[in-house]
């Protein structure tokens, strides 16, 4: 079964720049705002680079 990348908004603390963001290699992620960000299915590779890197572990890549 495929990966899928989850935003769990609850770990998200939402007050700034997300970090992850400019980590995706291919521009699948966003963020309006202080928001949580955005995950565009269609581009999201899977690799799990946001997940390692985001510090709330607000992403996860889930099965």
């Amino acid at each position: 079964m495929a990966k899928k990348l989850k935003v769990i908004v609850e770990n998200c603390p939402q007050n700034h720049k997300c970090p992850s963001v400019d980590i995706c290699p291919v521009g699948a992620l966003s963020q309006v705002g202080f928001s949580a960000p955005t995950v565009d299915d269609g581009k999201c590779i899977k690799c799990g680079k946001c997940a390692r890197f985001c510090p709330k572990k607000a992403l996860v890549l889930v099965d």
